[in-house]
């Protein structure tokens, strides 16, 4: 069983950085705020499963904290559990387009309070140990709650239709989270735990909770490559800044691999920034069909139907 919780944790690690990986991925190319919380909620999620993770490699004595271990590594938890909750959170709230602030601080700050209440006040044992996951689950039933009022609540039609494309996620959620309580009762409350399977071996983990977040890595990934995908098909063609230096790094070499002729070169500079023919004329000082001339051969020799699969090609072989 070891051997396999031990894949199965890798598995649920790769995950949780990768969907990371794709947020951040997405919000660099298109500086969507729900991107950049997503990222940062699977990065907190990342290093929640690895310092739980840890406990099957060395204990506080073999770490140099002794008896202060476990209340180290317990308000490590909290932290990256208010994390990923939070970063989700402020996700849900920019989704739906709530500026509170205070509505948004309230939530992590009553998270904190409890989590850090239930180490001080309760003697160790089991009861702590659920009570101190518990404000996890409550974290969540808050978001898809707060998510379900703004849904009836709204009288827009089209941000209802919006709402809706997401609820299939939002029962799974709902279904999935009920199961992680359930879960955590059975491990800790029964008066003869029932320990299934890898929970055995890790009482301290959640199984549900780990299916629930690769199941909003899933969607999370799906988004972000549509994102990417998107903005492949339309690359930016503002100019300027990075772009302009990423051009003049990357066009000698395709020219060469073209056989493009110096001129050609540099009306291709023009169209990679999204100038039109008779605006490369203009900055050129050429004529009109002297520019069209050179557009139409740069087509030929890149092997290319348009400007925009040209732009494409040049983004994607550069």
């Amino acid at each position: 069983m070891g051997f396999v919780l031990f894949h199965y944790t890798l598995f649920v690690l790769l995950g949780s950085i990768l969907a990371s990986a794709a947020c951040l991925s997405a919000y660099l190319v298109s500086r969507k705020r729900t991107m950049l919380y997503a990222f940062f909620g699977f990065l907190f999620y990342f290093f929640d499963v690895a310092w739980v993770f840890q406990d099957d490699f060395f204990t506080g004595a073999s770490a140099g904290l002794g008896a202060a271990y476990a209340v180290v590594m317990s308000l490590a938890l909290v932290v990256t559990g208010g994390g990923f909750l939070t970063s989700f959170w402020l996700l849900v709230c920019d989704y739906l387009g709530e500026t509170r602030k205070a509505l948004k601080v309230v939530p992590v700050a009553l998270f904190v309070v409890a989590s850090v209440g239930v180490l001080v006040v309760l003697p160790e044992g089991d009861l702590r140990s659920f009570l101190f996951y518990f404000p996890r689950e409550l974290y969540l039933f808050w978001m898809l709650l707060f998510a379900g009022f703004r849904y009836f609540a709204t009288k827009d039609e089209a941000e209802r239709s919006r709402l809706r494309r997401h609820r299939w996620l939002y029962v799974a959620l709902w279904v999935l989270g009920i199961l992680i309580v359930a879960e955590d009762a059975c491990v800790f409350l029964l008066p003869d735990p029932i320990m299934f399977g890898p929970r055995a071996y890790a009482p301290e983990r959640n199984f549900t909770e780990n299916v629930l977040m690769l199941c909003c890595a899933f969607f999370a990934c799906r988004d972000a490559f549509r994102v990417l995908s998107l903005r492949f098909e339309r690359p930016p063609m503002h100019g300027g800044g990075r772009q302009e230096e990423l051009i003049g790094d990357n066009l000698l070499m395709y020219g060469k691999r073209h056989q493009l002729s110096d001129r050609e070169c540099e009306v291709l500079r023009y169209v990679l920034v999204g100038k039109d023919n008779q605006n490369i004329a203009s900055e050129m000082h050429l004529a009109l069909s002297t520019v069209k001339v050179h557009v139409h051969n740069i087509l030929q020799k890149t092997g290319q139907p348009n400007r925009q699969a040209l732009v494409q090609d040049f983004w994607k072989t550069s």
